[in-house]
């Protein structure tokens, strides 16, 4: 008697389609085919991916202005301030908790002399965007206080 292999048939739950075991893919985790066949499994991911592609450009709505997309120029202008002084503020405290953090690694006042972030150290470049930065802001909501900080 001669060794007949029993092929078992799969149906595709998408095209309902019975094809044999090699006409789907096979899970990693149980072994066993999936549910839809190779060719409507391809068809079905490129639909949803072009779908998906759509819905990410057109659809989805952004929590916070587009400067960009602003048609007040008032508007816009006063967006473009605003964003300058969070990122000027930002770069502010970073600056500070470097300081603050040197200054717990270094406990004498001598070795601080040196240090990088001492404002003799700027580059002409840094201190006219930051004159520049400073005259916007004062131009937008009037000259403001100087803050002194105790290092």
């Amino acid at each position: 008697m001669k060794n007949s292999e029993v092929q078992t048939l799969f149906v595709c739950g998408c095209c309902k389609r019975s094809l044999p075991a090699s006409a789907f893919y096979i899970n990693k985790k149980t072994g066993l085919p999936g549910n839809y066949c190779k060719e409507c499994r391809k068809t079905v991911s490129r639909n949803h991916r072009k779908n998906e592609k759509r819905s990410l450009a057109y659809d989805r709505e952004s929590s916070y202005p587009v400067i960009t997309s602003t048609e007040d120029p008032t508007l816009r202008r006063e967006l473009i301030l605003h964003a300058l002084e969070t990122v000027a503020a930002s770069i502010e405290r970073k600056r500070r908790k470097v300081r603050e953090s040197e200054f717990e690694y270094e406990p004498d006042a001598e070795s601080r002399s040196g240090s990088a972030f001492e404002s003799g150290s700027e580059s002409k470049s840094e201190l006219q965007s930051k004159s520049e930065l400073e005259l916007q802001l004062q131009s937008k909501s009037g000259p403001k206080p100087e803050l002194e900080l105790a290092d």
